[in-house]
């Protein structure tokens, strides 16, 4: 079965059409520097950790839910529950479906957030079928009746919430114009940009990594990557085919 994925310019105008125009302007084309936390943010670890990454994901991404399942959690257990890495989570919304997915997240309530999107990627699959059969509004209030949305009218209080669509498009503009983010999974780790590969694509490799910027370990070798057993999933870029339709069952 054949599905198209939105191109870029399908992306922003899905952006553009489901929220509010980005406003206020931003820094414009770094793909380094100081990656301050900002209102909005969604954090794990601890304030003072010395590393920080900043993950830009979205929830439709087969590559972003392989990160969440395989990766990030023996990374929270060894860095961040610790006290040596800082986890921030920002959204960013390549297909249709991703908008009313984090508007649904961000209306839970902070305390319930990364609760919400455990949910969104265990149903991932389901959520795009969804997405694809016409019937993602009850796909995803079935997701919020799990997590204290529980009746249509504060479902569509959710979905009508302007500031949730606004401060999504002012992330989506950050991760555009500042970090140059065109893919997902990307991670910003210490404020330098890092696509999902070589050592940020394997729960090992991110660990020596980490290792490396604590000064716990000598530099690595440069050598060839041995080829993983089970490849992570390729990250999705707006324009390829990652089976993600365009949708006109927007909540």
């Amino acid at each position: 079965m054949t599905m198209t994925l939105l191109s870029r310019r399908s992306a922003l105008a899905a952006v553009s059409a489901l929220m509010l125009a980005a406003c206020g302007g931003s820094d414009n084309g770094s793909t380094t520097g100081v990656a301050a936390i900002t209102k909005g943010d969604h954090v794990k670890g601890s304030e003072n950790a010395p590393v920080t990454i900043i993950e830009y994901a979205s929830p439709t991404c087969p590559a972003c839910r392989y990160f969440h399942d395989d990766i990030l959690p023996e990374l929270t257990e060894k860095y961040v529950n610790t006290g040596k890495v800082k986890f921030v989570f920002r959204e960013y919304p390549i297909h249709e479906p991703d908008v009313p997915a984090y508007v649904l997240a961000m209306c839970a309530g902070e305390d319930k957030f990364f609760d919400v999107l455990d949910d969104l990627f265990a149903n991932q699959v389901g959520v795009v079928t969804a997405a694809q059969n016409g019937t993602l509004k009850g796909a995803l209030q079935t997701i919020g009746k799990r997590h204290g949305i529980e009746t249509t009218a504060q479902f569509d209080a959710c979905m009508e919430n302007r500031e949730y669509r606004t401060a999504l498009a002012d992330k989506y503009q950050v991760a555009t114009e500042k970090w140059g983010v065109d893919s997902t999974p990307t991670f910003i780790v210490n404020g330098e940009k890092h696509l999902f590969q070589g050592e940020t694509s394997s729960a090992d490799a991110f660990s020596k990594y980490i290792d490396r910027l604590l000064g716990e370990t000598a530099p690595a070798e440069t050598e060839a990557a041995a080829p993983a057993e089970d490849a992570a999933p390729q990250p999705t870029a707006a324009g390829d085919d990652a089976g993600v339709p365009e949708t006109t069952d927007q909540p």
